[in-house]
C-alpha cells in the first residue's frame, strides 16, 4: 500500500498542524460524550457490586445484631423480673411504702405547706385588734320569792 508522502514544506506542515488539532478536539468531544456514559456505567456497576458483597454482608451484620440485642433485652427480663418481684413482695411485708405512696403523701405535704404559708400571710397582712379589758361578771338577779297571793 502506497502511502504519500507530504511535503515538509510550510503548507504541508500547517495542514499537519490542523489535522492534529482536530484530532485532539474529536478525542476531547468523543471522551465527553462516552466518557459521562462510560462514567454512570461504571458507577452503577460499582453499586451493584457493593450491594452483591459488601452491602449485603452490612445489612446480614445488622440484622444479625438487632438479633442479638433483642436476645439480651429478653435474656434480661428473664433475670431481673423475678429479682423485682421478690424484691416488692419483701418490702410489702415489712410494711414499707411503695414509690407511689411517697409520692403521693409528698404532694400531700407541699399542698399542706401551701395552706399554711399562705394563712401566715393572711395573718400578717391583717391589722391587729386591741383586746377588750376584762369586765367583771354580773352578779346573777336575786329570785323573787313566791308571795301568799301567788300560791293560793
Amino acid at each position: 500500500m502506497a502511502t504519500k508522502k507530504k511535503e515538509n514544506t510550510g503548507a504541508g506542515f500547517k495542514e499537519s498542524a490542523n489535522e492534529i488539532w482536530l484530532a485532539g478536539l474529536g478525542a476531547f468531544n468523543f471522551v465527553g460524550e462516552e466518557g459521562s456514559r462510560l462514567f454512570q456505567e461504571l458507577v452503577e456497576k460499582g453499586r451493584e457490586f457493593e450491594d452483591e458483597h459488601e452491602g449485603g454482608r452490612l445489612s446480614r451484620f445488622t440484622e444479625r445484631a438487632m438479633g442479638l440485642k433483642e436476645d439480651a433485652r429478653n435474656a434480661l427480663n428473664k433475670v431481673t423480673s423475678p429479682i423485682e418481684d421478690g424484691l416488692s413482695a419483701t418490702m410489702q411485708r415489712l410494711g414499707m411504702p411503695t414509690r407511689t405512696e411517697i409520692v403521693k403523701l409528698t404532694h400531700r405535704v407541699e399542698e399542706l405547706t401551701r395552706i399554711v404559708q399562705q394563712a401566715k400571710k393572711v395573718k400578717a397582712e391583717s391589722p391587729a385588734k386591741p383586746k377588750a379589758a376584762a369586765r367583771p361578771k354580773p352578779k346573777a338577779k336575786p329570785r323573787a320569792k313566791a308571795t301568799a297571793e301567788t300560791t293560793a
